[in-house]
C-alpha cells in the first residue's frame, strides 16, 4: 500500500489541505496527522487510544465532521491526535459513520492556527486507485 500524500497551501484566512491516499481509511488517517501537526510539538509518550465516532450525512461531510472532532477534542485536552487506527467506514441509509481509535502526545506550547474546517470547495473523489481530498480550514 502507497503511503498517503498530503499538500497544504495557504490563502488569507484560510488553509487549504489536499490529501492523496489509497483508501479513505488511509485519507482519514492523514487528516489527523496533519491536523496534530499544526497544534504544536508532542511532548513525551502517546497517550490511551481514546473511541471516536462521527456520523454525517455522507463521505465528504464526513471529512470535514472529522476534522472539526478533532480540532475541538485536541484543544479541550491539549493533545494533538497524530495516530488513528482500527478505522471502519460504514455508508448506509443515507449517511456515513467513521468508529476509529485515536491518540495523540500532550502539548505544552499550543500553536495550532485552526478554527474550523469548512464546507466551503470541499472535494472528495476516488480517481483511478486514489482517493483525493481538499479541504479548506478557517484560520
Amino acid at each position: 500500500m502507497t503511503p498517503a500524500r498530503s499538500r497544504t497551501e495557504e490563502h488569507v484566512g484560510e488553509w487549504k489541505v489536499s490529501i492523496t491516499a489509497d483508501a479513505p481509511e488511509a485519507l482519514f488517517g492523514e487528516l489527523a496527522r496533519i491536523i496534530a501537526q499544526v497544534a504544536g510539538e508532542g511532548e513525551g509518550e502517546a497517550g490511551a487510544w481514546e473511541s471516536l465516532d462521527v456520523r454525517a450525512r455522507d463521505l465528504s461531510t464526513l471529512v470535514v465532521d472529522v476534522a472539526n472532532e478533532l480540532i475541538g477534542r485536541a484543544e479541550a485536552n491539549g493533545v494533538a491526535y497524530d495516530e488513528m487506527r482500527d478505522v471502519t467506514l460504514v455508508e448506509a441509509d443515507g449517511e456515513a459513520r467513521l468508529a476509529a481509535r485515536v491518540r495523540g502526545r500532550r502539548v505544552a506550547h499550543w500553536r495550532s492556527p485552526l478554527k474550523a474546517a469548512t464546507y466551503h470547495a470541499l472535494k472528495l473523489d476516488r480517481r483511478g486507485g486514489e482517493w483525493r481530498a481538499e479541504v479548506l480550514f478557517d484560520v
